[in-house]
Protein backbone atom coordinates (compact mmCIF):
# COMPACT_ATOMS: atom_id res chain seq x y z
CA UNK A 1 0.00 0.00 0.00
CA UNK A 2 0.82 3.49 -0.76
CA UNK A 3 0.77 6.38 1.89
CA UNK A 4 0.63 10.12 0.28
CA UNK A 5 0.65 13.65 1.22
CA UNK A 6 -1.53 15.31 -1.55
CA UNK A 7 -2.82 18.62 -1.58
CA UNK A 8 -6.10 18.09 -2.36
CA UNK A 9 -9.01 20.43 -4.04
CA UNK A 10 -12.63 20.79 -2.86
CA UNK A 11 -15.71 19.67 -4.87
CA UNK A 12 -19.05 20.48 -4.41
CA UNK A 13 -21.01 17.84 -2.92
CA UNK A 14 -24.64 16.97 -2.31
CA UNK A 15 -24.64 15.13 1.04
CA UNK A 16 -26.93 13.35 3.50
CA UNK A 17 -25.53 14.38 7.17
CA UNK A 18 -26.77 12.34 10.33
CA UNK A 19 -25.29 12.21 13.89
CA UNK A 20 -24.51 8.77 14.44
CA UNK A 21 -22.50 5.72 16.43
CA UNK A 22 -20.43 2.77 15.15
CA UNK A 23 -22.97 0.29 15.57
CA UNK A 24 -25.77 2.20 13.60
CA UNK A 25 -22.94 3.86 10.78
CA UNK A 26 -23.83 0.96 7.68
CA UNK A 27 -27.16 2.01 8.06
CA UNK A 28 -26.55 5.67 8.09
CA UNK A 29 -24.21 5.45 4.51
CA UNK A 30 -26.73 2.93 2.83
CA UNK A 31 -29.57 5.15 3.36
CA UNK A 32 -27.71 8.47 2.44
CA UNK A 33 -25.88 6.96 -0.67
CA UNK A 34 -29.40 5.79 -1.90
CA UNK A 35 -31.34 9.16 -0.65
CA UNK A 36 -29.14 11.29 -2.94
CA UNK A 37 -28.65 8.90 -5.45
CA UNK A 38 -32.10 9.15 -5.99
CA UNK A 39 -32.54 12.44 -5.69
CA UNK A 40 -29.84 12.97 -8.56
CA UNK A 41 -31.25 10.77 -10.52
CA UNK A 42 -34.46 12.35 -10.31
CA UNK A 43 -32.50 16.29 -10.98
CA UNK A 44 -31.25 14.30 -14.09
CA UNK A 45 -27.49 15.00 -12.88
CA UNK A 46 -25.11 13.02 -13.08
CA UNK A 47 -22.10 12.55 -10.19
CA UNK A 48 -18.80 14.02 -10.98
CA UNK A 49 -17.35 11.50 -8.80
CA UNK A 50 -17.46 8.34 -6.43
CA UNK A 51 -19.96 8.39 -3.65
CA UNK A 52 -17.79 8.88 -0.43
CA UNK A 53 -18.56 9.13 3.34
CA UNK A 54 -16.81 12.23 5.99
CA UNK A 55 -16.65 11.23 9.28
CA UNK A 56 -16.52 14.29 11.07
CA UNK A 57 -16.38 15.55 14.97
CA UNK A 58 -15.37 12.24 16.15
CA UNK A 59 -14.86 11.53 19.44
CA UNK A 60 -11.95 10.29 20.99
CA UNK A 61 -13.30 6.51 21.43
CA UNK A 62 -15.10 6.99 17.89
CA UNK A 63 -17.91 5.90 19.39
CA UNK A 64 -20.32 9.06 18.32
CA UNK A 65 -20.08 11.18 15.70
CA UNK A 66 -21.01 12.87 12.25
CA UNK A 67 -21.87 11.33 8.86
CA UNK A 68 -22.10 13.08 5.64
CA UNK A 69 -22.79 10.89 3.09
CA UNK A 70 -23.03 11.86 -1.06
CA UNK A 71 -21.84 12.56 -4.35
CA UNK A 72 -19.66 15.18 -5.55
CA UNK A 73 -21.42 17.35 -8.21
CA UNK A 74 -20.53 19.86 -10.88
CA UNK A 75 -23.36 22.77 -9.46
CA UNK A 76 -25.30 23.44 -6.76
CA UNK A 77 -28.92 22.32 -6.66
CA UNK A 78 -32.16 22.62 -4.45
CA UNK A 79 -31.74 20.05 -1.46
CA UNK A 80 -35.33 18.39 0.44
CA UNK A 81 -35.31 15.67 3.26
CA UNK A 82 -32.31 16.48 5.45
CA UNK A 83 -29.81 16.90 2.20
CA UNK A 84 -27.42 19.77 1.99
CA UNK A 85 -24.78 21.09 -0.61
CA UNK A 86 -21.43 20.49 0.82
CA UNK A 87 -17.41 20.61 0.20
CA UNK A 88 -14.96 17.77 0.12
CA UNK A 89 -11.89 18.25 1.79
CA UNK A 90 -9.31 20.77 0.67
CA UNK A 91 -5.66 20.84 1.46
CA UNK A 92 -3.15 18.78 2.99
CA UNK A 93 -4.06 15.46 3.42
CA UNK A 94 -2.76 11.51 3.91
CA UNK A 95 -4.14 9.75 1.49
CA UNK A 96 -4.08 5.73 1.09
CA UNK A 97 -5.89 3.39 -1.35
CA UNK A 98 -7.54 0.45 1.11
CA UNK A 99 -8.01 -2.95 -1.03
CA UNK A 100 -10.69 -5.46 0.38
CA UNK A 101 -13.61 -5.77 2.73
CA UNK A 102 -14.69 -2.21 4.53
CA UNK A 103 -14.55 -4.61 7.61
CA UNK A 104 -10.73 -4.59 7.24
CA UNK A 105 -10.50 -0.82 7.20
CA UNK A 106 -8.76 -0.42 10.60
CA UNK A 107 -5.77 -1.58 9.52
CA UNK A 108 -5.04 0.62 6.51
CA UNK A 109 -6.27 3.64 8.67
CA UNK A 110 -3.94 2.32 11.75
CA UNK A 111 -1.02 2.13 9.05
CA UNK A 112 -1.61 5.65 7.79
CA UNK A 113 -1.61 6.53 11.43
CA UNK A 114 1.67 5.60 12.06
CA UNK A 115 3.43 7.02 8.68
CA UNK A 116 1.29 10.54 10.55
CA UNK A 117 3.44 10.03 13.57
CA UNK A 118 6.36 8.94 11.85
CA UNK A 119 5.70 12.55 9.23
CA UNK A 120 5.05 14.89 13.02
CA UNK A 121 1.51 15.33 11.03
CA UNK A 122 -1.25 16.09 13.31
CA UNK A 123 -5.07 14.55 13.00
CA UNK A 124 -7.88 17.06 13.06
CA UNK A 125 -10.49 14.88 13.87
CA UNK A 126 -12.58 14.72 10.40
CA UNK A 127 -11.38 11.56 7.58
CA UNK A 128 -13.03 10.54 4.41
CA UNK A 129 -13.83 6.98 2.69
CA UNK A 130 -14.45 7.40 -1.19
CA UNK A 131 -15.95 4.10 -2.82
CA UNK A 132 -13.70 3.86 -5.77
CA UNK A 133 -15.99 -0.07 -6.49
CA UNK A 134 -19.46 -0.52 -5.67
CA UNK A 135 -19.54 -2.23 -2.94
CA UNK A 136 -22.73 -4.17 -4.09
CA UNK A 137 -21.71 -5.19 -7.42
CA UNK A 138 -17.85 -6.03 -6.65
CA UNK A 139 -16.51 -8.84 -5.08
CA UNK A 140 -15.17 -8.55 -1.70
CA UNK A 141 -11.39 -9.00 -2.33
CA UNK A 142 -11.50 -6.07 -5.43
CA UNK A 143 -13.28 -3.68 -3.45
CA UNK A 144 -11.24 -0.19 -3.25
CA UNK A 145 -11.81 2.45 -1.00
CA UNK A 146 -9.67 5.65 -1.12
CA UNK A 147 -9.03 6.60 2.32
CA UNK A 148 -8.51 10.51 3.22
CA UNK A 149 -6.90 12.11 5.98
CA UNK A 150 -6.81 15.78 6.29
CA UNK A 151 -3.66 17.06 8.55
Amino acid sequence: MTIEILELKSELALVYKEHTTNAKSDKVIEKGINMVSAYLEELGIEPSGTPFVAYLNCTKDWSKFDLEVGFPIAESVATKDGMFMSKTHEGKAVVATHKGSHRSINTTYGKMFEFMDEQSLEFTGTFFDCYLTDPAITPTKEMQTKVIVPV
